[in-house]
């Protein structure tokens, strides 16, 4: 059993969202097996006090920071135009945390260093004598904001900006001995980035059981989009879906009603043509989910594995998605994934669940069988079988010298 010491980029309960589902699996799986002493850095949306009990449960030791927002107006962001580090991550660096992660590791020995998401990066990347893993999720987000920018102008600082966070990237994974990443184009990004860097690939998944007793009726003309809008990208999707999409969506079906979860952002304008539902933050999605015809994803941007896909296929819902939405999902049928990558194609694929009750139940049935894929035991497993052999490599390299 390895002592282990894992600063994390965000606080992983409750598991409502997609980082937050990756890492308390992550971390069930590793705390069953290891010692644990965790490093959080909270965000600003996080329920420390509900959920701090239950974390520390789970783990030897537990040390719970607030992690700033981003600024782009404070000093230290300024300042950060001047570094060889991205400026967000400069603007949220904290020296206290930086003071808690080298007091422990004089007080005590770990076997391994974990690292989730770059902020928590930047604390453990200069030590020295122990592994470390990294695990980055989110390398396709900036590649993507270079592709997608609207003009000259957008184009060229948001190439800049992807230069440096590629330069950064290259001199941070040689701080790592591994990098693990959620698909197999983050991991194709890397490479590009740092040839040499051993990057494994371990998906996101979904604990199947615990979808497995959640019984709904479908309601007919029901859409839903379990993106929390606070995330830029998720605003995005809504926006396409409301300008290209939704009129000839509601043009055809008067009735069709579209429900959107998650927190909304506080002074930002969204998307609200008829039909529209923003429930705000729902505890417990799973009967929304299978209660509605269909969930959309119309995403144009971000990275990594779609857990909402994953959670929706569990339920028997069916998924019309884009491309980029569906990014690093796989699965032995190809066909359980409807994918749309054009408005007049996604509307159709939309309208042909909606309109055919028969071949919802098909794709329903389609879907539960294809998640199996994604079951997170299995998945667990790969990531526990990484962590051993780094130690195991570490340990044996030590004692050959």
């Amino acid at each position: 059993m390895a002592r282990i010491l894992w600063v994390m980029g965000w606080f992983p309960l409750p598991p409502d969202k997609g980082v937050r589902i990756r890492l308390s699996q992550l971390l069930d799986t590793l705390a069953a097996h290891h010692r644990l002493t965790l490093v959080v850095l909270a965000d600003p949306e996080a329920e420390v006090e509900r959920y701090q009990g239950d974390l520390a449960a789970r783990c030897e030791a537990l040390f719970v920071f607030r992690r700033p927002e981003f600024r782009p107006t404070r000093w230290r962001a300024i300042r950060g135009f001047f570094s060889p580090t991205p400026r967000w991550l400069v603007d949220v660096e904290q020296p206290e945390v930086h003071a808690r992660v080298r007091q422990l590791c004089q007080e005590r020995t770990f076997d391994l260093i974990l690292a989730s998401q770059l902020p928590s990066a930047m604390y453990v990347r200069a030590l020295e004598g122990v592994p470390k893993i990294l695990d980055e999720v989110e390398s396709g987000l900036f590649l993507d904001q270079v592709r997608m920018a609207s003009d000259l102008i957008r184009r060229a600082r948001r190439a800049m900006m992807w230069w440096k966070y590629a330069r950064f990237m290259r001199g941070l994974l040689a701080a790592f001995d591994a990098c693990t990443v959620v698909s197999e184009e983050e991991a194709q990004i890397l490479q590009r980035i740092a040839p040499w860097a051993r990057v494994a690939v371990i998906p996101n998944g979904i604990d199947l059981e615990r979808y497995a007793g959640v019984e709904e009726i479908p309601e007919p003309d029901t859409l839903i989009f379990t993106g929390a809008p606070t995330y830029w990208a998720n605003r995005d999707a809504l926006v396409f879906f409301a300008e290209a999409m939704w009129p000839e969506i509601r043009r055809r079906r008067p009735g069709v009603r579209f429900f959107i979860t998650g927190r909304t952002p506080e002074g930002v304008a969204l998307p609200r043509p008829p039909g529209w539902v923003y429930t705000g933050y729902v505890e417990d999605v799973r009967p929304w989910v299978a209660r509605a015809w269909a969930l959309v994803v119309p995403l144009r941007f971000g990275g990594g594995t779609r857990v909402k896909i994953l959670e929706a296929m569990a339920l028997g819902t069916p998924v019309v998605s884009t491309r980029k939405g569906a990014e690093g999902l796989e699965f032995p049928h190809p066909e359980a994934l409807i994918v749309a990558d054009t408005p007049n194609g996604f509307v159709r694929e939309v309208l042909a669940l909606l309109e055919d009750p028969e071949r919802r139940a098909r794709q329903s049935r389609l879907v539960r069988e294809a998640v199996r894929a994604y079951d997170w035991r299995s998945l667990g497993d790969r990531y526990l079988q990484l962590v051993e052999d780094v130690i195991g490599e570490r340990a044996g390299l030590v004692a050959r010298h």
